[in-house]
């Protein structure tokens, strides 16, 4: 099934790139391209600014070479332009950290403050269809030991429930730089997250309803193609308000942007969890990963692809795993009020020991997730969200071994 999930990604990404060869600046067009991207680093801004600008003549809208107009023309002050092409890039790119920072400091530079905050905002709500809430088997699950003359066991409750769910959630984010054209920014972030289940089996398993909740902060470091950045974060995931889960710990990104097209992401998260009702799982856990992100098109499609380490050590040994998974994201933009996004992982997991004590196995699971996002752009601040997912976990046991699909349509808002 992974393999026809990335030659479906693969087959997408080749075809949208192919229909836009016409778009790609001719062999003397790219040298001038090269030539200007040389004089930029070298100081020599004004005449880079000419150079991009008639590129751009011949070659209208193109993304990569308006960064190097609103770079150039920052350096020779001229503001109020370059303010203009990052604002214009960031509805192509809005999530783009490198352009993020340097429209920041633009702004700086045009309110003559020496400092610039930002500020971000989205909420969301809506309802969702979850055909197995509780991640259960298609029935009670029987497990037969042949080590032990065929002994059965029969798992009481453990049969998947479906539920329709309502869901609030909102993001807050903000950036502050600390010099007027330093490099050095300190970075915020908030999160929140609200469901409520409707089927009302789901109250004997404690699970009618969840919460969520993030802050996180730290200092972000960007320069010329670099952007560093390390934020300590604290989480709360939680049960019906009786049964929470609490982690804490350093996230740490590095982005080199190898060319304005591709872009190199790694990433290291820690965390220290505590299990309000199974201290046995207290411990610490990570994940070490690569991604490489690349952009094609006047619209700004986008291809991620990435690998990860896994890994928890908790108190119980045989709770302890490592693992690693392999995600693919394309995202299409085929017009500025749309958005679809394909998605797709695979995840394998090692544990140390059984997942019941009389398995003579340990436990073993791969998951294969697959699904798609769409956003509509209703106006400037509100869009129409949906999503699906399919959710496969194949385990050696039964317990873990189940299937999903969830389907979401919402409202957002933001700024």
């Amino acid at each position: 099934m992974l393999s026809k999930i990335l030659r479906f990604f693969l087959f997408i990404f080749f075809l949208a790139a192919s229909q836009l060869q016409a778009a790609t600046p001719d062999p003397a067009s790219g040298a001038e391209w090269r030539r200007a991207e040389s004089l930029l680093v070298a100081g020599q801004a004004e005449e880079s600014y000419r150079i991009f600008s008639t590129l751009l003549q011949r070659y209208p809208g193109h993304s990569s070479l308006l960064l190097g107009l609103a770079r150039s023309a920052a350096l020779t002050r001229r503001f109020q332009e370059a303010d203009d092409i990052y604002r214009d890039l960031l509805h192509k790119y809005p999530d783009d950290p490198l352009l993020l920072n340097e429209s920041d400091q633009i702004k700086a530079l045009m309110s003559s403050s020496g400092k610039a905050t930002t500020f971000s905002f989205r909420m969301r709500a809506g309802l969702i269809y979850d055909s197995n809430a509780n991640q259960g088997a298609d029935s009670d699950v029987v497990q037969v030991f042949p080590n032990l003359n065929n002994f059965r066991i029969t798992f009481k409750d453990t049969a998947k429930i479906s539920t329709t769910a309502a869901y609030f959630g909102a993001n807050f984010n903000f950036s502050h730089h600390l010099k007027e054209t330093g490099p050095w920014s300190f970075v915020g972030d908030a999160g929140l997250y609200i469901r409520g289940n409707e089927d009302s089996d789901l109250n004997d398993l404690k699970n009618s309803e969840w919460q969520w909740f993030r802050v996180g902060a730290g200092l972000r470091y960007a320069k010329e193609r670099n952007l560093i950045e390390l934020r300590i974060k604290y989480e709360i995931f939680d049960y019906e308000l009786t049964n929470h889960v609490t982690s804490w710990g350093p996230e740490l990104t590095y982005l080199r942007a190898v060319t304005p097209n591709f872009h190199l992401i790694s990433q290291l998260a820690l965390d220290w969890r505590d299990y309000q009702r199974n201290p046995d799982r207290d411990g610490d856990y990570g994940q070490l990963a690569q991604y490489g992100r690349f952009f094609f098109g006047e619209t700004a499609h986008s291809l991620t692809i990435g690998a990860a380490y896994l890994w928890g050590n908790p108190e119980r040994n045989s709770l302890g795993h490592t693992g690693w998974s392999a995600p693919i994201r394309l995202t299409l933009r085929p017009h500025p009020d749309w958005e679809i996004s394909p998605h797709a992982s695979y995840t394998v997991e090692r544990y140390r020991g059984p997942a019941i004590i009389l398995d003579t196995r340990d436990r073993r699971d791969k998951r294969t997730r697959a699904g798609i996002d769409v956003i509509y752009k209703l106006t400037e601040g509100w869009r129409l969200e949906f999503n699906y997912s399919h959710n496969r976990d194949n385990s050696n046991s039964p317990l873990y071994d189940y299937k999903q699909h969830v389907v979401g349509l919402g409202m957002s808002w933001g700024f």
